[in-house]
């Protein structure tokens, strides 16, 4: 054998191992979005806290930032090196640079101006891990990492816990609810919301659109999965989550055209019950959502709560923090932040405005402000043309995101590299923002 032969074999095998190691890491990273919020507390073993190994019964921050540490170093070596097919759209990759220069510069304007009591270590290191979330999951990931595997993890890793949590939840009920809602296995309500949710966007494909070679087992599987994943998000009592449900159920209807006559017939029939139930009982059922929303009815075993009414104040409480700091604003760290210092444990949700404008507004100001509107213009545009993409894979993201729209309107600017939530709609932004089409496992032309 040639040396010229052996070189090339023991290139392939080299590609081969880096391949691995590549695909391992992004694997592993996108797992750690679901374990870094497990919650062992059911378990009646695991301390509360046991820094830094546990908080709150599950993983401490401290691992969950080291391993997407690791994990970045890891991919921004191979990302460098590696030519890929698939690159960031320049429209997309503007916004990015001018995202993060703002970020930065306000960052250093608040160590000086506003912030000058805390660390400016800590207030630098808040900086670095927004960047390392955005470059991380909305540029690296999708650029090395193909479409349809990201789909595969997401939708398995996600289902997974959810009927994980329902298989337990006999066993072990008491803990897996807080104040009346279901919380499964993870730390919070708005974990178990977002897990849920993501199973049921990213397996409705699976059920609409089978594949023909699957057998009646696989196809029943994805079916009763898709409903219990669908129980799941009820029982967290979540009026957001559920109106969520509903948009991709009804996206997904016509975006994912089905090959079995069975399918076919239960669309329409679907569609035509569905019209009539509107025109028959539409009055009634926005009434019954006016006495929901208003605090008159209670949604599944929450207690009643004048969501309006709540919303409004946090609002207003956000607005009054935007406007002690209009120009700079307040930091990424912000809710962290008490007069014991900056610390894990400090974190304040009544800081939370819940609302995607204002909460970009408290953090960086003006600046932040106009760039989340343009950056929600861009969600909207990018989940309109992911939805018509000529790959399925894509298609999901798009009805991820144009499910979401009103999510994102009650909910805060996701900067937080230890948010489930976070990293997920940075990994969904980034592979709507690549040039062109991701050709992925499942194409119409196929």
């Amino acid at each position: 054998m040639t040396d010229l032969k052996i070189n090339s074999i023991q290139n392939k095998i080299g590609n081969v191992k880096v391949s691995t190691v590549i695909e391992g890491a992004i694997i592993s990273l996108i797992g750690l979005m679901f374990f870094s919020k497990l919650s062992l507390k059911w378990t009646m073993v695991v301390p509360r806290s046991l820094p830094p190994v546990f908080f709150q019964y599950g993983m401490h921050p401290f691992i969950n930032f080291g391993l997407n540490l690791l994990g970045f170093m890891i991919l921004f070596f191979f990302w460098r090196k590696r030519k890929t097919p698939f690159k960031t759209s320049k429209t997309y990759s503007c916004y990015l640079l001018v995202l993060g220069v703002t970020l930065g510069i306000q960052t250093i304007f608040q160590i000086i101006f506003v912030n000058v009591s805390f660390s400016p270590l800590l207030q630098l290191s808040g900086y670095f891990m927004a960047l390392i979330l955005i470059l991380l999951y909305s540029v690296i990931i999708p650029n090395i990492f193909p479409v349809e595997k990201a789909v595969f993890w997401i939708r398995n890793l996600s289902v997974g816990f959810v009927l994980f949590s329902l298989i337990l939840l006999p066993f072990f009920f008491p803990f897996f609810f807080k104040g009346g809602r279901f919380i499964g296995v993870f730390k919070h309500i708005p974990h178990m919301v977002s897990a849920a949710t993501f199973a049921f966007i990213f397996l409705i494909r699976d059920v609409l659109r089978p594949n023909l070679s699957w057998g009646r087992l696989r196809r029943n599987f994805n079916i009763t999965s898709l409903l219990l994943c669908g129980v799941a998000i009820i029982l967290t009592s979540t009026k957001a989550a559920f109106v969520t449900m509903i948009m991709t159920f009804l996206a997904a209807i016509f975006l994912f055209p089905s090959k079995r006559r069975s399918l076919k017939l239960f669309k329409i029939i679907f569609l035509i019950l569905a019209t009539l139930t509107i025109a028959i009982y539409g009055g009634e059922g926005v009434g019954i959502l006016y006495d929901v929303t208003t605090g008159k009815k209670s949604f599944g075993m929450r207690k009643a709560q004048n969501g309006i009414q709540t919303r409004l104040e946090e609002v207003y409480r956000g607005l009054e923090y935007f406007q002690e700091e209009p120009l700079m604003g307040r930091g990424l760290l912000y809710k962290f932040m008490s007069a014991k210092g900056i610390k894990v444990s400090g974190y304040n949700s009544f800081k939370d405005p819940h609302n995607l404008f204002i909460s970009a507004g408290v953090i960086g100001g003006w600046p932040l402000l106009i760039l989340s509107i343009v950056g929600y213009i861009l969600m909207l545009f990018g989940a309109i043309n992911g939805m018509f993409s000529k790959s399925y894979d894509l298609r999901i993201f798009g009805i991820f995101l144009f499910s979401h729209l009103l999510v994102f309107i009650i909910y805060h600017a996701h900067f937080s590299l230890g948010g489930l939530g976070d990293r997920m709609y940075w990994i969904a932004f980034g592979y709507l923002g690549l040039n062109g089409t991701m050709k992925g496992s499942e194409e119409i032309t196929r």
